[in-house]
């Protein structure tokens, strides 16, 4: 018997029709035979759905917005005066994604005053940051996942 429980599939699993932004659906988990089945059901077909659930929880389908990664963007940040710029945990996912790139290298990595800080470099564009690599626990890991989804965030999808 299979443990994994799907994901959605983004459309009633009677009608099929798909679940549009701002769409409220109700998801269901069912014990089969072959394993635990997840299925959704619009507001239309849920009084049709079997009863048998093993779980229940509504759901609204969030609007998307389109990831814009803009280099420049990220430079400007990068290469601002900012005196705590290093100390802000988005430089940091920042300086990641620029070394992932190759664009930024990571130069050295040092404990100063019992915080982990990291060296970046760029000669080209002259930049030089030291960076703390941040210890997140789960308040500050949402508030960094607004910022990052505030910092990319372009027109809705």
């Amino acid at each position: 018997m299979s443990l994994k429980i799907d994901r959605t599939k983004g459309a009633c699993s009677t009608c099929e029709q798909p679940f549009k932004a701002g769409a409220k659906y109700t998801s269901r988990l069912y014990n089969l035979a072959e394993g635990w089945r997840r299925k959704d059901y619009c507001g239309r077909c849920l009084d049709k759905a079997p009863a048998e659930a093993i779980a229940e929880w509504k759901v609204e389908v969030k609007k998307h917005t389109k990831m814009v990664l803009s280099e420049s963007a990220i430079w400007q940040v990068l290469s601002s005066k900012d005196p705590e710029l290093g100390e802000k945990p988005l430089t940091y996912i920042l300086c990641l994604m620029m070394v992932r790139k190759r664009k930024l290298r990571l130069i050295s990595t040092k404990r100063v005053k019992g915080k982990e800080v990291q060296t970046y470099e760029n000669k080209s564009r002259k930049v030089h940051l030291k960076v703390e690599v941040p210890a997140l626990g789960p308040a500050a890991f949402a508030k960094l996942q607004e910022e990052i989804t505030d910092f990319f965030s372009g027109e809705e999808v």
